[in-house]
Formats: C-alpha cells, sequence, structure tokens
C-alpha cells in the first residue's frame, strides 16, 4: 500500500515537472505559445459543441420516446374504448335476445290461454248445442208416440215441460257464468270479487310464539299433576 502511494506522488511529481517545463519553453517562445493556446481554445469549442449536440440529442430522444409513448397510451386508449363498445354491442345483442325471448313466452303464453278459452267456449256451446238435441229428439219422440195414439196430450205436456225448463235453465246457467263470473283471462277460474268488504283476520296474542329465554334462564317446564301454581298477581318470592 505504501509502494503505491509513493509511485502515485512521483507520478504526480513528475508531471507538475513536465508541466513547469512545457510552460517555460512557451512562455520563451510566444509564437508556440499563441498557436497552443489556439488549439486548447478549439479543443474546449469542440467539446462545448459537442456537449451541446449530446444534450440536444438526448433531449430529442427523451421528447421523440415521451411522443411514442403518449402514442402508445392514446392508441391503447382506443383500442380499450373499441374492445368496450364491442362488448357493448354484444350485450345489446344478448339482451334484445333475452326480450325477444321474453316477448315469445308472453306471447305463446298468451296465445295459449286464449285458445283454452276459445276451445273452453266451443265445448260449452256444443255442450248447449247438444241439449238442445236432445230436447228436440225427447220432443220429437213424444210428439211420434202422442200421435201413434199411446200417450195422451196431458201427459205428452208433462214430460215436455220438465224437458224444456232443463234447457232452459241449462243455458241461463252457462250464459251466467260465462258472461258474469267467469274471469275474462283465465278459462279455468271464476271471479271471487264482491260488494262485501273482506274478513279481516283476527289478532290473537294467545297464539303467537313465545319469546326465547335470556341466556342463563332456565326455561319453566310443564307443571307436576296436583301442584299448583303461584296466583295471578301475587307478589314475586
Amino acid at each position: 500500500m505504501s509502494s503505491l502511494e509513493s509511485t502515485i506522488r512521483t507520478t504526480q511529481t513528475l508531471q507538475e515537472i513536465e508541466l513547469a517545463e512545457a510552460m517555460s519553453r512557451l512562455k520563451s517562445n510566444p509564437t508556440e505559445l499563441r498557436a497552443w493556446l489556439q488549439s486548447q481554445q478549439d479543443r474546449v469549442y469542440r467539446e462545448i459543441v459537442q456537449q451541446k449536440d449530446n444534450t440536444f440529442n438526448k433531449v430529442y430522444g427523451d421528447f421523440h420516446r415521451a411522443s411514442k409513448v403518449e402514442e402508445s397510451v392514446l392508441m391503447h386508449n382506443k383500442r380499450a374504448q373499441e374492445l368496450s363498445d364491442m362488448v357493448d354491442g354484444v350485450y345489446r345483442n344478448q339482451e334484445a335476445s333475452a326480450q325477444a325471448i321474453l316477448h315469445d313466452k308472453d306471447l305463446a303464453t298468451r296465445k295459449n290461454e286464449m285458445n283454452e278459452w276459445t276451445v273452453g267456449n266451443k265445448q260449452d256451446t256444443l255442450f248447449v248445442f247438444s241439449s238442445l238435441f236432445l230436447l228436440l229428439s225427447g220432443l220429437l219422440f213424444l210428439t211420434a208416440i202422442w200421435r201413434l195414439g199411446l200417450i195422451r196430450s196431458s201427459l205428452w205436456v208433462a214430460f215436455a215441460i220438465p224437458l224444456v225448463l232443463v234447457f232452459l235453465l241449462i243455458l241461463l246457467r252457462r250464459w251466467r257464468y260465462t258472461d258474469v263470473m267467469r274471469n275474462k283471462r283465465y278459462w279455468n277460474k271464476q271471479i271471487f270479487e264482491g260488494k262485501t268488504q273482506k274478513i279481516s283476520l283476527p289478532s290473537c296474542p294467545e297464539f303467537m310464539m313465545p319469546s326465547a329465554p335470556a341466556p342463563g334462564v332456565a326455561s319453566p317446564g310443564p307443571a307436576s299433576p296436583g301442584v299448583a301454581g303461584p296466583a295471578a298477581g301475587s307478589p314475586p318470592l
């Protein structure tokens, strides 16, 4: 370590000696001094210009890279917005498809209700016409045997009037039930709305569920047979 320090000091001493000798030679020769100063000035100028160029190139490169980064960020935001618009379009398409499915389901349900009403109404109409056919067949049969002299006119009337009354009751019942009592949307439902108010449910606290006992307090068990409990209103022990 000491030899290295001594070598460094020796080298510095020699450099100082050489510098002193060079300065003495330059002072003795003004032309060489001016040439040396001019060369040093040119070297310093070139170094300064080179430093300015390097600084400008560095700043320009940083600015170019920053502009590229900003452009990349803008392109990323643009692509993200396009992707978001694409996802929104897919969502709107799916929503429209779901709405169309719900609309078709509601339409099919309503069509089924309309078909059920139409079929039920036709069945009732067929039932009424079947009753009318039975009535006419019965009257025709009674008229035929009356014309043959098998029954008297009073017996014909006794059988014909109940048949006509039964048919009229069937017709009146089906008309009133369909136009007044039947639900206008669901064929198998009846309208129970009346003019009277709804019966309110009574409030019965004794039928309510007892509250849970507090933690650490034992719930009372069933009373033993033959042991009377404390009377109502008696003071606690």
